[in-house]
């Protein structure tokens, strides 16, 4: 798995158990919620520059591939050596998938979401400061959460 998305889950399994933990520990997280939500803010951002640090990492190694005559053979556990049947070219780098960063920073908002209400049901948020606090992560209210309480 790829730093960008291990950061993010990493991120997002804290807010869990913040979410589902006891009152006081709640209390405890709360009292540093501009950093988690900096933290997710910082964690979205990574997510969405991923694709323009993956082309330019594949072109570095394609010019250094060229450039140097790289070349790489896989491993013959016949006469642990070099296979023969390898070509010798360096398999190019694999992009995440759209869909797996996509879900990674879903999960991630919706954590810290979760996260938020749970600070607004035990009262550590007002309403418009839950507003503010949704905002800062780029996340709506549902309105049906509001009426729960």
């Amino acid at each position: 798995m790829i730093y960008t998305i291990e950061k993010a889950n990493m991120i997002t399994e804290q807010l869990k158990r913040f979410t589902t933990g006891y009152a006081h520990h709640v209390v405890g997280q709360f009292a540093n919620i501009d950093f988690w939500l900096h933290e997710v803010n910082e964690a979205k951002k990574t997510i969405d520059a991923y694709g323009t640090r993956f082309k330019t990492m594949k072109k570095a190694q394609e010019i250094w591939i060229d450039n140097h005559d790289t070349e790489v053979y896989d491993y013959c556990p016949f006469c642990n050596g070099k296979c023969e049947l390898s070509n010798g070219s360096p398999a190019a780098p694999k992009r995440t998938s759209s869909s797996n960063l996509d879900s990674a920073k879903r999960e991630l908002t919706d954590a810290a979401y979760y996260f938020l209400m749970r600070c607004y049901r035990m009262g550590l948020l007002t309403k418009e400061t839950l507003q503010q606090k949704c905002d800062f992560i780029n996340t709506s209210i549902d309105p049906d959460d509001l009426k729960a309480i």
